[in-house]
């Protein structure tokens, strides 16, 4: 599966901003996935509403990297989030629910839950 610079990514896993990097936990094999560096930059522009190549020329100026090396590195890092289960490129934009909005640490429980329970994610 390839990965469109004109696609808009989108997290797909809670996650906890750590000193080291990001913990993200796939729901579908429930496990955690640490991302670091230019992988954590990435996922924390996953907003549904930002195309890649946007992403790509934002991190081209944020770490003082060639946009040419970031064109061709961030949709291969978007491939790979996507076969770890954990992000996943539409060709809309779309709103990220509350629960993949913001880092667990700073949800509301109740708010967390109820946005859960709305995207299929939880029984009730």
């Amino acid at each position: 599966m390839g990965s469109s610079l004109q696609e808009f990514p989108q997290r797909d896993g809670l996650y906890r901003i750590l000193p080291d990097g990001i913990a993200v936990h796939n729901r579908y094999e429930d496990r955690i996935i640490m991302l670091d560096g230019l992988t954590s930059e990435l996922w924390l522009r996953a907003d549904g509403k930002t195309t890649l190549e946007t992403i790509a020329r934002d991190l081209a100026g944020w770490r003082d990297e060639p946009l040419s090396l970031l064109l061709r590195t961030i949709p291969m890092i978007s491939v790979i989030l996507n076969s770890e289960g954990i992000l996943f490129q539409q060709s809309e934009p779309a709103a990220l629910p509350y629960h993949l909005s913001l880092p667990q640490e700073d949800q509301d429980m109740d708010q967390m839950h109820a946005s859960m329970v709305a995207a299929g994610w939880l029984d009730e």
